[in-house]
């Protein structure tokens, strides 16, 4: 039975779906991160989850007839070299299309239409993909808003400089129990100790504290500001962005667990919605990233884009 496959591999995990010709979703795995950016053992990563995949499907491997991959990491607007064997692990014969993971959520989150994806986790992107089909992220602007171990960054850096108040002594209490710190000297030394771990594992570290900054924003002023101030950062990207799409309307969606938190949509649609031209604003994404995928692969082999064909893959990809 012929399938295909789709691929979302981010920073903290790869999620892999084989799918039918007509949508539905045949097999399902879950694995370690597949970013080479963030992840020493990436492609190792990847393809052992697709394997995974295609034994729990019981399914064949020569009968896959397309893979549509997003990969955090990898250029947005290029190529890398490193790709080409990326996948060799996987035992897949079947043509490859691999993009940024931004790209995968975009297509998913608008179903094909112009606009820009918001993509917070791990790491961040703000990009656009205009109606020729042209990508464009807001780093060509010189712009980065920052994912989870920014949102942390900022936390810690006003803690260490004993920015913060009474009303955030419980959040100011979590950051240390996260660290398995006495105080605030007592961190300072630990962070200083981070210098000689592996720079993957301590980027890790740092952005596993994120969803307690984030839970924390509703009742530490602490908490809020930084929330606040990533979401100001990346507002800021989208209307960079904004004016290549369209000069009426520019439909933005969010993806990743940090992007899509409530503590950090909340703040940002507000940003978005000021006024100002074009109209700026967040929509329900369609699909997840893994659908964006899985519409791609389908694409690829001449399935038509069809409200049952959506509905199918919004079924399949449920969290």
């Amino acid at each position: 039975m012929p399938y295909v496959v789709a691929v979302d591999a981010g920073g903290t995990q790869t999620r892999v779906g084989c799918f039918g010709l007509e949508g539905w979703l045949l097999a399902r795995a879950v694995g370690a991160g597949g970013s080479p950016s963030h992840n020493h053992a990436a492609a190792e990563n990847v393809c052992s989850t697709i394997a995974a995949a295609v034994t729990e499907g019981g399914l064949a491997v020569e009968d896959a007839v397309a893979m549509a991959a997003g990969v955090a990491g990898y250029p947005i607007d290029g190529e890398a070299d490193w790709i080409g064997a990326f996948f060799d692990g996987s035992a897949l014969t079947c043509p490859r299309h691999v993009v940024n993971d931004a790209v995968i959520a975009h297509r998913g989150a608008l179903a094909g239409a112009p606009g820009v994806i918001v993509v917070g986790g791990t790491g961040s992107m703000v990009a656009a993909i205009t109606a020729d089909g042209t990508v464009l992220a807001s780093g060509r602007f010189q712009h980065y808003a920052g994912g989870a171990r920014h949102l942390v960054f900022d936390v810690m850096h006003r803690i260490l400089l004993g920015e913060y108040a009474d009303a955030d002594l419980t959040f100011v209490g979590t950051v240390l129990a996260w660290w398995g710190a006495r105080d605030v000297a007592d961190l300072r030394r630990i962070v200083l100790g981070l210098g000689g771990l592996d720079h993957n594992d301590v980027k890790r570290r740092y952005g596993g504290l994120a969803p307690a900054v984030t839970a924390a924003a509703g009742t530490s002023p602490l908490a809020d500001a930084a929330v606040t101030r990533l979401a100001e950062k990346t507002a800021a990207g989208v209307r960079l962005l904004a004016p290549l799409v369209s000069d009426v309307a520019v439909p933005v969606a969010l993806a990743g667990a940090l992007a899509t938190a409530p503590e950090f949509a909340d703040r940002i649609g507000p940003l978005l919605s000021a006024d100002s031209a074009p109209t700026v604003g967040v929509v329900t994404a369609a699909l997840d990233p893994l659908g964006g995928a899985a519409l791609t692969a389908l694409q690829s082999v001449g399935v038509p884009v069809t409200p049952e064909i959506l509905g199918r893959l919004q079924v399949s990809t449920v969290h």
